[in-house]
């Protein structure tokens, strides 16, 4: 499946049909592209979130995470693929992690939690917010405001669902989420960066090495 493509090609239709600025082409691929990411995503997440019967903390920690990467921007990998298995594997973990820690945690201590990550959150949501994005580097003063000012919002508005989560809901699940979203925190800090570049350079080598044993194994069996 190449992605890249298919949203390409959207973006040039709907151009066409629109009779959209041609600057604005690569801007409105990125943005068809993450849609589609999220809707395969989604699907292929939730599903295998289902068959480990973790469900409803995999469903709360990409909602969490989803919403405040759409607001305050981040680190990307070079591939479809790869940024789909990272994805994965991140909220998987975290709705196992969240499962994990709710069974050992007393029933305070969670809300210390929330209000640290909320905290530090906070502070680097206004120190680097919006993280560069690829085709939305966002210069304007006005703009870059108006993300962190987003991004605050939405922290304020997730502490305090997840507090009602706790409350209700059990600890697993507000875990899971706030894991979601110090793991988007990370995403656009500096190392966070640095962090992800690497995991894409892995995934991008065993990928190359999977290929190529598969390539010479059909060689083999000529």
């Amino acid at each position: 499946m190449n992605l890249n493509q298919l949203a390409g090609r959207t973006a040039n239709y709907l151009s066409r049909e629109l009779a959209l600025d041609t600057n604005k082409i690569d801007t409105l691929r990125f943005g068809l592209e993450i849609i589609f990411a999220a809707l395969i995503k989604g699907i292929i997440l939730l599903s295998l979130a289902r068959l480990l019967g973790i469900l409803p903390e995999v469903a709360f920690a990409m909602v969490c995470g989803a919403v405040y990467r759409l607001l305050s921007g981040g680190a990307h990998c070079s591939g479809y693929w790869r940024c789909l298995t990272l994805g994965v594997f991140t909220y998987l973990g975290a709705g196992e992690l969240g499962i994990y820690l709710g069974r050992y945690l007393s029933i305070n201590l969670p809300v210390f939690l929330l209000l640290a990550g909320y905290l530090l959150s906070f502070l680097c949501v206004l120190a680097l917010v919006p993280g560069e994005v690829p085709y939305k580097k966002i210069t304007n003063i006005t703009e870059r405001n108006m993300f962190k000012v987003l991004s605050v919002v939405y922290l304020s508005l997730w502490l305090g669902v997840s507090i009602i989560v706790l409350r209700y809901a059990g600890s697993s699940l507000a875990l899971a989420g706030l894991i979601a979203v110090m793991t988007q925190t990370i995403s656009f800090s500096p190392p966070g960066y640095k962090i992800v570049h690497q995991l894409d350079n892995l995934l991008a080598g065993l990928t190359g090495l999977f290929m190529e044993r598969r390539y010479q194994a059909n060689e083999a069996d000529r």
